[in-house]
């Protein structure tokens, strides 16, 4: 043997790629799970953007364990065990890689434990009940909404893996397929919901992503280039057909069908309330596209009387002056011109902001000083565009602090509230009567600016002997001890955000209300923002509910605000002297209306304004620690659990290669055998006729001593019959350092695997080398 018999050759990684290629059936195991994770990355990035702030490290996080687990998959073919061992062992991979992606997206492991599979279902039913109506992206801070969303990426990257690598002779082309619509269909559902930039550069890669897929893993080099061109060929030809796709009219527009002799046509609203289950359009419609400096609620219509069973819209301000309730004096930037655009909606009422003071545009309209502005010459429909000048207040909390309590007698209308006649239930009802009057005997109000109700005692003691007496004494309880009326109204908020819960199929009962605050504590907008503005109207604060929309999601193309049916909403309205009429809204999050209390998109005063009080930076500190505490305690032993998860695998993976190469040796030394295949696998050739001894004296001049001595200790292990004499693992290392000196850290990694600190299996047979 010369010089060159140890010599680093250039093809010997040559011929291990295609030894590597020759194995299931001619792919490339390698180049198939990168493949797998490029896909399966490209998929889970897109499906991050449903999401306003993606957690990309736990998305990376399912694809390598996936990718690690389907390489441990398709190595169990090669074990020598029966086929039921090998098919369990698959599972058992499958089922803890599946637990090891969960936790890396998020879960907490105590849930994955039997005893938490029932918290867990009801954690994901609530995260569902908050996903299935909401926008993209979810931009709320609602933990188990977020979790839910990210529970579709391990949910269909893990399968995919399974599929991808699981041992199967014919079956194999079905499996594969099925793996990639698992992994097409990550990347395409959000990106049919989430409005990306560039989409035609990412088809481009998603392209070339599933060529590589089919083909790469047993592509032949000399037929790379005829794929490329192939590949080049398709893209050309689909790029002029996407951007001629690229509209945004539906080619069938089915939303117009009448199927089954359906009701509702999802373009219209009625918006009184009526308190049983929800009957708005939940189709995902657009209704309106906004052009606004800041997002706000669109209001439809005010509800101004609660006529003892529910809010309803009068007529009282019927043609009066649109700016007959602003402030004398307003801020002139809380002046806003607000262009609106009709998609999908049909209204006879002006959908706007605040208050609106006057509107351009060619249909006749006709206003009021509550700010519902209706259509005379017909409804508002597809195509409609007008530009409202409106008044919309956004003060800080200090500001609403500093308002004085009293207020103009104009406003004492605000604080009337029926008492139900006898007799009268919401199971019975009937719509409501557009003539009906706004005040009758059975009305009851503050009797001065400043005061409440109860302060005459004839009118409490009739309070008392009604269904409201509870609702009452609620109200006066959340107000005891506030100082200022808009501390009224925070503790009036805070009362909804325990013990309620957000449910759009409550049960109608006879008083709506109170059975909401005191039996079913269950409800969607219209009970939250009905009770709202009872409790406040009985504490002697004017106060009423409005209805239209929350601000939906902004359009990161156009800058606009997409208003969905499913933004369909309605919250309060409390008037602050000096400022006007200020949202707030008490509905819980989880509720489909995007941009609520919690949303990123809300109007300020919608979440009680910018409060630099005592109060709100004590609730701000404690939420802040509460966060830290949790994701600093959390989070890193779940990062650390993640890790050892997949360092875990890749031992797996490690151990069941080296256990399939001892057992390929038949009728030869595993010692040897190692040797002579870690040499090629490092570039360096052995001839069939090398001897132990000419190889000790070649690598010596090669390599260095370190490698010499390996070979030695093995030379007299053999034929010296020292058997104590077995390498070390310290003269492995040394050796393996010997082959890799100075080659990159490449070389390394390949000789680590080549060569592992111990052999795992030894076992004697027949000599494969001679002496």
């Amino acid at each position: 043997m010369n010089a060159a018999a140890v010599a680093v050759r250039p093809g010997a990684r040559r011929r291990e790629t295609a030894r590597t290629s020759a194995a299931a059936g001619g792919e490339s195991l390698i180049l198939r799970g990168l493949a797998f994770a490029a896909l399966a990355g490209l998929g889970a990035g897109e499906w991050g953007g449903l999401l306003s702030a993606p957690p990309v490290g736990r998305s990376a996080a399912v694809v390598t364990i996936a990718a690690a687990a389907g390489f441990a998959i398709a190595s169990t073919s090669r074990i020598p065990l029966a086929a039921p061992v090998r098919t369990l062992a698959r599972c058992v991979l499958v089922l803890a890689a599946a637990a090891a992606a969960l936790i890396a997206i998020g879960v907490p492991a105590r849930l994955l434990a039997p005893h938490g599979w029932g918290a867990l279902h009801g954690d994901i039913q609530r995260g569902l009940a908050g996903a299935s109506s909401t926008g993209w992206p979810y931009q709320s801070g609602d933990h188990w909404v977020r979790l839910t969303l990210l529970l579709g990426i391990p949910a269909l990257v893990v399968p995919a893996a399974a599929l991808a690598f699981w041992p199967a002779r014919r079956a194999a082309p079905v499996l594969r397929a099925a793996a990639l619509v698992l992994l097409l269909v990550l990347y395409a559902l959000p990106a049919t919901e989430v409005q990306a930039g560039a989409p035609i550069g990412r088809g481009l890669i998603l392209l070339a992503l599933v060529g590589a897929w089919l083909w790469l893993p047993r592509l032949r080099r000399r037929d790379l280039a005829a794929a490329g061109f192939a590949l080049a060929l398709a893209a050309a030809a689909a790029l002029p057909v996407s951007a001629a796709l690229e509209r945004h009219e539906a080619w069938i527009d089915y939303s117009g069908w009448r199927i089954a002799a359906g009701t509702g046509d999802g373009r219209s609203f009625d918006w009184d309330q009526r308190y049983g289950p929800l009957a708005w359009s939940r189709q995902g419609l657009t209704m309106l596209t906004v052009r606004a400096p800041h997002p706000h609620y669109w209001k439809a219509e005010t509800l101004d009387r609660f006529d003892g069973l529910r809010w309803i819209h009068s007529d009282a301000g019927r043609n009066s002056d649109p700016t007959a309730e602003l402030p004398p004096a307003r801020d002139p930037r809380w002046n806003e011109d607000i262009r609106f655009t009709v998609r999908n909606l049909r209204s006879d009422v002006l959908i706007a902001a605040g208050t609106v003071y006057a509107v351009d545009t060619d249909k006749l309209v006709t206003g009021s000083a509550d700010g519902t502005i209706r259509v005379i010459d017909g409804p508002l429909a597809t195509g409609d565009t007008y530009v409202a000048h409106a008044y919309v207040p956004d003060p800080t909390a200090a500001q609403m602090r500093a308002a004085p309590r009293t207020f103009p007698t104009q406003f004492l209308s605000y604080t009337y509230f029926e008492l139900p006649a006898r007799g009268a239930s919401a199971l019975t009802m009937g719509p409501p009567r557009p003539d009906a009057p706004n005040v009758d005997p059975s009305t009851v109000s503050a009797p001065s600016p400043g005061s409440e109700p109860g302060a005459d005692p004839a009118v409490r003691r009739m309070i008392l002997e009604s269904p409201y007496a509870s609702t009452y004494r609620l109200a006066r309880r959340l107000a005891a001890g506030q100082r200022t009326q808009y501390d009224v109204v925070q503790s009036v908020q805070r009362y909804f955000r325990h013990g309620f819960t957000y449910d759009e199929h409550p049960p109608l009962r006879r008083y709506p209300l109170p059975a909401f605050l005191f039996r079913d504590r269950i409800g969607y907008c219209q009970q939250f923002s009905g009770a709202m503005a009872l409790l406040l109207r009985m504490d002697g604060i004017p106060a009423r509910v409005a209805a239209g929309f929350a601000p939906g999601q902004r359009d990161p193309s156009t800058k606009d605000y997409r208003v969905r049916d499913l933004d369909a909403h309605s919250w309060v309205e409390v008037w602050f002297t000096g400022i006007g009429w200020v949202p707030f809204d008490p509905t819980p999050p989880l509720a489909p209306a995007l941009a609520q209390a919690s949303g990123r998109g809300a109007p300020s005063a919608a979440v009680g304004g910018h409060d630099t009080g005592a109060t709100g930076a004590k609730q701000r500190a404690v939420g802040s620690a509460g966060a830290a505490q949790s994701g600093g305690q959390s989070g890193w032993w779940r990062i650390a659990l993640v890790l050892a998860g997949v360092a875990a695998l890749g031992l797996a993976a490690l151990w069941l290669v080296t256990v399939l190469r001892a057992h390929r040796v038949r009728g030869g030394d595993p010692a040897l055998v190692e040797l002579r295949r870690a040499l090629e696998r490092l570039g360096y050739d052995v001839p069939p006729a090398t001897t132990l001894l000419g190889l000790e004296r070649r690598l010596r001049t090669a390599t260095g001593p370190a490698a010499a001595a390996y070979v030695h200790v093995l030379r007299e292990c053999r034929f010296a019959g020292r058997r104590s004499s077995v390498p070390s693992p310290r003269d492995r290392r040394r050796f393996r350092r010997a082959l890799s000196a100075g080659r990159g850290p490449i070389v390394r990694l390949r000789a680590l695997l080549a060569l592992p600190p111990a052999p795992l299996l030894r076992f004697p047979h027949a000599p494969l080398m001679g002496d």
